[in-house]
């Protein structure tokens, strides 16, 4: 909880010396696949601040939804990236993300570890981890404000009973 309000408090303070033209928020919503099992749906939720038309630094979340128990569960990542994109004319644009990520999984149900005859079900805390984030996509500049995009975020996994993750999101993008 400490390092999610610790970016929380990082991302304001890039709103306190925006000028009000350079911020955005995001959302986006698709499929993921990790190295145990696909996830039935994606979802994702986030917000930058564009330097110029070429660099930004972004946070955000990505939640995969996914139904069972240990080691199948569901994953929420909280992530802080540098955002480049490489403008293709006037209407489309090309982009890549490189950062950080603290993974999370759903609860664990240790009445399915036992059923399962799993002996070695961790607590949560010790299944969250860091992961290096990595993304690339294109942007479709619909006007100045608003944007749609497709993206394929990466996330290598650490310690979680999931490994990788690959997330495919349709989305949309606001500039305010």
């Amino acid at each position: 909880m400490k390092k999610l309000l610790g970016m929380l408090l990082l991302a304001s303070s890039f709103v306190a010396v925006a000028d009000g033209n350079n911020l955005y928020v995001g959302v986006g919503a698709g499929a993921g696949w990790n190295d145990v099992q696909n996830p039935d749906a994606s979802f994702r939720l986030d917000g930058g601040y564009n330097f110029n038309d070429n660099w930004a630094l972004e946070a955000g979340t990505t939640g995969l939804t996914q139904s069972g128990s240990v080691p199948n569960q569901s994953m929420q990542y909280y992530d802080f990236s540098v955002k480049g994109t490489l403008p293709m004319g006037d209407v489309l644009a090309v982009l890549a993300q490189v950062g950080g990520a603290y993974g999370s999984p759903g609860a664990t149900d240790y009445r399915s570890c036992t059923n399962a005859g799993i002996n070695s079900c961790n607590a949560v805390s010790q299944e969250a981890g860091w992961n290096a984030l990595t993304a690339v996509g294109v942007q479709i500049n619909i006007s100045r404000q608003f944007s749609l995009n497709l993206t394929d975020y990466y996330y290598y996994g650490a310690n979680t009973p999931q490994g990788n993750s690959n997330v495919l999101l349709g989305g949309a993008k606001f500039n305010f």
